[in-house]
């Protein structure tokens, strides 16, 4: 019976999925007319997978020994619904109603590093009427509500747009902030491009977005051709960190990772401790894993390894991630990170134990039947409530705690009055 399960497994996750068709790597194509579109985002990529034989723009499930760099440059369509990717139908490139790359560029390391420290003028996320987002110059601060929560709604939006020219003061030399993406299980190339894009578009920060894209099966019976190519990419994701944070134009680096990538992120971080690049973790502006496909026990291993962060690392979790409950399955039902309940007072403990941040995000929509993806509809919710330092953010601080979207606030469990900021100075 037991030799039957990983099959029944696979055959509910596809009834949940239903039969979506893929994209394919043509959607890369470039179109001359998506350069004229008001919104366009550029997304940096940094892959361990092999460039496409046929279709020279995108990059296949195949594993590259060295790294490739690129850039592109994506339009976004006028009628374009937030957390919503609009593919093409059936192939047809149309950036009036879908999102189109306007151009691409394979890159060196060197002149990777050049794009990121001197982007063109035009690189910056540009919100509905095109133009360019204004720096706030309100104050920090974080404002006790009666009850006891911390209201998040202008002081922390302050505090989230305060940079918003993308550049950290370091002496007299600004420098930019790199934020870096790392997808999930069962995505293929086009897929995490336009997932980043689509993030990107709806929640403008002007860091350099950088996708770091593994070579992932894109197939649901792939899980464990994706562990292993997630295990394959780790030391070229260690190398790419290190070559971030060795150049000194360079601000602080933010890690965002979505299922297995948020395991082959803490694997790499691990390594890099391990090997004492402690350099490295030091240029960290923030981590943050969406529903993590770790197993608890090696999560706990891990961040023993990697000791903690400053500001804490964030853990976004749902404890009824369907995608999480079959991976509970397949690893013998072992508790997986990302379904970790925030309300359980022993994991509320181990939270603060193992000096991290768990929010429950469960009171987030979803786009997808697994409720495996609620950050994408978070993402703007935790971009006004999470700033990369901790030591400007009372919000950043190890424990667990509940999101409330509607209200702007993290909800501590079980407790009376929502004080996430409690004991802040």
């Amino acid at each position: 019976m037991k030799r039957l399960l990983p099959c029944a497994l696979l055959v509910s996750v596809l009834a949940l999925c239903g039969c979506a068709a893929r994209p394919a790597p043509g959607v890369l194509t470039p179109v001359p007319a998506a350069a004229a579109c008001a919104r366009q985002v550029t997304i940096y990529v940094a892959t361990t997978r092999t460039p496409d034989a046929k279709y020279d723009t995108s990059f296949t499930s195949g594993r590259s020994p060295t790294l490739n760099l690129a850039r592109y440059t994506i339009a976004i369509p006028p009628n374009h619904k937030p957390a919503n990717i609009e593919w093409p139908r059936a192939n047809q490139l149309n950036p009036a109603s879908s999102f189109a790359v306007s151009s691409f560029t394979q890159l060196s390391p060197e002149a990777f590093l050049a794009a990121l420290a001197n982007p063109g003028p035009d690189e910056a996320p540009r919100p509905d009427n095109g133009t360019l987002p204004e720096a706030a110059a309100t104050p920090v601060s974080a404002t006790p509500l009666d009850n006891g929560a911390v209201q998040t709604g202008g002081a922390v939006q302050a505090l989230a747009t305060a940079q918003d020219n993308g550049l950290e003061q370091h002496g007299k030399t600004a420098r930019p902030r790199v934020g870096i993406f790392v997808h999930g299980y069962n995505t293929n190339f086009p897929e995490a491009l336009y997932r980043i894009a689509q993030l990107a578009a709806d929640n403008p920060d002007p860091s350099r977005t950088v996708l770091f894209s593994w070579p992932s099966d894109g197939t649901l019976s792939g899980y464990v051709a994706d562990k292993d190519a997630a295990a394959f990419s780790r030391d070229q994701m260690a190398a790419f960190l290190m070559l971030l944070t060795a150049d000194a134009r360079l601000g602080s680096i933010n890690l965002a990772a979505h299922s297995m990538g948020c395991w082959l992120t803490m694997e790499t971080l691990r390594q890099l401790r391990l090997s004492h690049q402690d350099q490295v973790l030091d240029r960290l502006g923030s981590v943050i894993l969406a529903a993590p496909d770790i197993d608890l026990d090696v999560f706990r291993s891990q961040i023993e390894v990697i000791g903690p962060l400053e500001p804490p690392l964030t853990v976004l979790a749902s404890p009824d991630d369907r995608a999480l409950y079959f991976s509970n399955r397949l690893g013998g039902e072992r508790e997986r990170v990302g379904s970790l309940d925030a309300r359980d007072p022993r994991i509320q403990t181990l939270a603060k134990a193992e000096n991290f941040q768990l929010i429950d995000i469960s009171g987030m929509s979803a786009t997808d039947s697994l409720n495996h993806d609620r950050f994408v509809g978070a993402a703007a919710s935790l971009q006004k409530l999470l700033a990369p330092k901790t030591t400007e953010n009372p919000l950043r601080k190890v424990g667990a705690f509940v999101l409330d979207a509607a209200a702007s606030v993290l909800e501590v469990p079980g407790r009376l009055g929502r004080a996430a900021a409690e004991g802040a100075k």
